[in-house]
């Protein structure tokens, strides 16, 4: 790797989704691209066997989980279910990722794979900023103590069983009773995750930098409840109140654990913003544009 040019990130950390048959070529593009620069590499085992080619006089070989450790950016390959799983990776620490969309519709991972050497380039002028996306906290807890603590980045989802009937769901804001949610079951998202499932639900599309939560009822037993966008600081809680049916909770739509009556999901928003690298030039009314085909 050559000397002489200015780069503003210098370690630079590389994963890819295994499943996309494109995967391979846009890591083997992304090396031939950096190895002229005065940059250090890193990957994981898994990744680099995508190329088809012995990637790692280039690259340096880490596990996976120390990844973030090593370096100032990750670039993400695949669709947002990819960016999902490296956010998570992430976690508490402040490196923020660069979505390169191998997927469909792609609202985290807005580089598309035709413009990866252009936005290289520019990632290492220094031309994307980064922007702090509000993720939240979800702990459960049960009679005896908490079970389990996960930070979601689009959304936490209580909903019942396919052959499940109607579940009924308390909702308080700050200890304040809201209402209880009749029906399929309740979204709390994110800004970012108002273009997921929520959206789906009939939710609204938020700023994404928003400090706020959105409450999305799934298919409500009453027409009267509608979806409802909070203040971001706020602590939410949920009990399930149904006893009979089997009611499961899902985190980022990736993974989940069955509820039982009484159970409390408290929601917060986490003190650890998700970074993310954005093109200064394309606004997120453009990108809704794109992706969502409007105009």
């Amino acid at each position: 790797m050559t000397e002489g040019k200015k780069v503003a990130y210098k370690n630079i950390g590389l994963i890819a989704n295994p499943i996309k048959p494109k995967s391979g070529e846009g890591i083997e593009r992304i090396i031939e691209k950096l190895k002229s620069y005065p940059v250090r590499l890193y990957t994981d085992e898994e990744t680099c066997k995508l190329t088809g080619k012995e990637c790692k006089p280039y690259v340096k070989i880490v596990d996976r989980l120390a990844l973030p450790d090593k370096v100032d950016v990750i670039l993400v390959l695949g669709g947002d279910g990819t960016f999902l799983t490296v956010a998570k990776l992430v976690d508490k620490k402040p490196v923020p990722l660069l979505g390169i969309n191998f997927g469909t519709l792609g609202f985290l991972t807005e580089i598309p794979i035709d413009g990866i050497e252009e936005s290289l380039e520019r990632l290492l002028k220094g031309e994307f900023i980064v922007e702090n996306r509000p993720v939240i906290r979800v702990k459960i807890l049960r009679k005896n103590g908490h079970i389990s603590i996960y930070r979601c980045v689009n959304e936490v989802a209580i909903k019942r069983d396919t052959l499940a009937r109607i579940i009924e769901i308390e909702v308080e804001a700050d200890g304040e009773y809201v209402t209880t949610f009749r029906g399929d079951g309740v979204i709390v998202a994110t800004p970012t995750g108002s273009t997921a499932y929520s959206l789906s639900a009939g939710g609204p599309i938020l700023m994404p930098t928003l400090s706020a939560m959105l409450l999305t009822p799934i298919c409500p037993h009453t027409l009267t409840l509608r979806p409802l966008v909070l203040e971001g600081r706020i602590c939410l809680s949920a009990k399930l109140k149904t006893e009979s049916e089997t009611v499961m909770v899902i985190f980022d739509g990736q993974e989940g654990i069955e509820l039982r009556k009484g159970d409390v999901i408290e929601i917060t928003r986490s003190p650890y913003d998700l970074l993310i690298l954005r093109d200064p030039k394309k606004s997120y009314y453009q990108t809704l544009r794109e992706k969502l085909k409007w105009g």
